[in-house]
Formats: C-alpha cells, sequence, structure tokens
C-alpha cells in the first residue's frame, strides 16, 4: 500500500492542479458575469471530484495490489509475478519470464558443468595418487643402490606432488562440504602424533624434529578428516620455512575462557609484516613463497576455508627471522 500510494503521488498532484485551474476559470466565468462562485460550490465540486479520484485510485490498486504485494515480499527474488492488468505489465512480465528462463536453463548447464569437473578432479586424482605410491614403493625398494641425495631429491618432489594432489582433491570437496562431513569426538593427541607419523621422513630430511606436548584428555567435537588436512599444511608450511639451524617443531595446547588452542610452533624465517595480514588471500604466496620453494598460495586459504565450515578459528603470529605460529581454536562446551 505504501508503494502505490508513492506512486499516485504526481497523479493526485497533477489531479488537484487541474482541479484548481478549473475552479478558477469558472470563477473567472463567473466574475465576468458579476456573479461570483459562492465557497459552498467550490466546496461542493473539491469534495465531489476528491471522491471520484478516491474511487478512481482505489479500482487502480485492487487492479495493481498483486504486483505490489508479490514484489513487497521478496524485492530481490521475484521468480513469479501474476496476471498483468495493463498491456505495459503485460510487456514487463513477458520481458521477465523469458529473462527468467534464460537464466533458469544457463544457470543448470554451469550446475551439470561444474559437477562434470568435480567428479572429474576427484577421478584424476585418485588416478594419480596410485603413480606417485608406486613410485614411492620403488624408491623404497631400490634405496640402497640408489644415490642419497637422489631419494632426497626424489622424496621430497614426490611428496610436493602428493600435496598439490590433496590440495586438488579438498578443494574440490569443500564445495560439497555438507556432503562429506562427519562429526565426532576426537583424541586431539592421537591426531597430531599420526599426522607427526606421516611427515616422519620429512622431519628427518630437512633435520628438524617434532616436540609434543597435549594431554591424553584433549577431546574435541570436529571432524577428523577435515582437521588432519588443516593441521598437514601448518606442519607442511612449518618443515618447508624452517631454518637450517631450526631444530624443532613444537605442538602445544592451551585452554582459555572455554576454548581449546592448538598451536604448532616453529622457528623457521617467520612471514614479512607486510604479507602478515594476506596469508588466507587465495594464491597469495607472499616473499616466502616466491623466496625459498614454489608455493600455490592455497594450503593457508583452503585451510581457514575448512575451519570456518568446521566451526573452529584459525589464526597466525609470526615475526620474521624468528618463526611462526599457527593457531587453531576448538570451542568447548
Amino acid at each position: 500500500m505504501k508503494d502505490f500510494l508513492k506512486d499516485s503521488i504526481p497523479t493526485v498532484l497533477f489531479f488537484y492542479a487541474q482541479l484548481l485551474v478549473f475552479i478558477f476559470i469558472v470563477q473567472l466565468f463567473y466574475g465576468i458575469k458579476s456573479v461570483p462562485m459562492g465557497w459552498d460550490l467550490i466546496t461542493y465540486l473539491f469534495i465531489l471530484l476528491t471522491f471520484g479520484l478516491l474511487l478512481f485510485l482505489a479500482y487502480r490498486y485492487y487492479r495493481l495490489r498483486d504486483y505490489y504485494v508479490t514484489i513487497h515480499q521478496d524485492k530481490e527474488n521475484v521468480t513469479w509475478l501474476p496476471d498483468p492488468p495493463t498491456q505495459l505489465l503485460t510487456n514487463i512480465k513477458q520481458q521477465h519470464d523469458t529473462q527468467t528462463s534464460r537464466y533458469a536453463e544457463e544457470i543448470e548447464r554451469l550446475k551439470q558443468q561444474k559437477q562434470m569437473e568435480f567428479h572429474f578432479i576427484q577421478q584424476w586424482v585418485h588416478q594419480m595418487k596410485t603413480p606417485v605410491s608406486v613410485m614411492h614403493l620403488t624408491l623404497q625398494k631400490e634405496k640402497l643402490q640408489l644415490p642419497q641425495a637422489f631419494l632426497h631429491n626424489m622424496h621430497e618432489e614426490l611428496e610436493r606432488m602428493q600435496q598439490g594432489l590433496d590440495l586438488a582433491l579438498y578443494q574440490s570437496r569443500l564445495q560439497k562440504f555438507d556432503r562429506d562431513f562427519q562429526v565426532q569426538q576426537i583424541e586431539l593427541r592421537a591426531l597430531v602424533k599420526d599426522v607427526i607419523q606421516e611427515f616422519k621422513s620429512s622431519f628427518i630430511r630437512n633435520q628438524v624434529y617434532p616436540e609434543l606436548a597435549i594431554p591424553q584428555n584433549y577431546i574435541v567435537t570436529t571432524d577428523s578428516k577435515w582437521l588432519r588436512f588443516v593441521i598437514n599444511q601448518a606442519v607442511s608450511n612449518a618443515i618447508k620455512y624452517s631454518k637450517p639451524e631450526s631444530a624443532k617443531i613444537y605442538f602445544r595446547t592451551k585452554v582459555f575462557e572455554h576454548k581449546l588452542t592448538l598451536q604448532i610452533t616453529d622457528t623457521g624465517y617467520g612471514i614479512p609484516r607486510e604479507d602478515i595480514n594476506r596469508v588466507f588471500d587465495p594464491f597469495f604466496t607472499g616473499k616466502n613463497g616466491r623466496k625459498f620453494r614454489e608455493s600455490t598460495g592455497m594450503g593457508l586459504y583452503l585451510s581457514k576455508q575448512i575451519c570456518v565450515e568446521l566451526g573452529h578459528e584459525l589464526t597466525i603470529s609470526s615475526e620474521e627471522g624468528k618463526g611462526t605460529t599457527v593457531s587453531i581454536h576448538f570451542q568447548q562446551h
């Protein structure tokens, strides 16, 4: 109703302007005849014509009411319009229906294309993991016959391939997070120990070793598979950006204000101050990513998105030249 009254203001103003002109002309005519109009007649005309205007506006609102109600209920997502009462609205409705149909077809086509891409990436990653595993086994079998430097480089490159495949796989799965999500009670220390074991050879090659200081009684509510990916990314970065003189990577927990925090701290190169606020941006590599080793800039971005979906908080603090701490905050009930 409010929108209709706003739209009717020009009509009302024009009507009363015409009415005043009409009364002025009639008054001028009667003035020539030396018989001026009385105020009772002017009031009568004013009331009578106003009543006619109100009837016209009521009829017009009756015909347009469905349009105003429909649009007012959902201004941002109007997918259906009632039968148009005027030719102008008929043309608008035809154009609206045509565009809506075209957009619906385009959205459906994009959904199908996205679904095909999702299945392709899933299948491709799983296919690529097989030769990577075979190469790992081959290197293990032939490690006595191959030079240590060669073995070191091959294991390092294979791990980078494995991490790249995991990034592609989890980025794809993140689009359908609600279908691949299982909440359960997880013992934090056991999960971190599994991750450390997974990076055992990488710790040894880089001569940096984990120090685990997590009590066994800490339980968190989360999805172990997704949380493992986040911890993997933090450990991978801690090893990647460790300095030659770095000795350890520390795994600690803190409890404060109903929050349990897992901290993964290294004593590596640290993050430059100008980069710290952008580390969670997609494809951002920063100075360290360009200086030391090739980086995709997607690991921390995906970790941040996963923590948002899990209901956890992911933060990073760092001092250039001294090291970095990645903190995962779990809400304790």
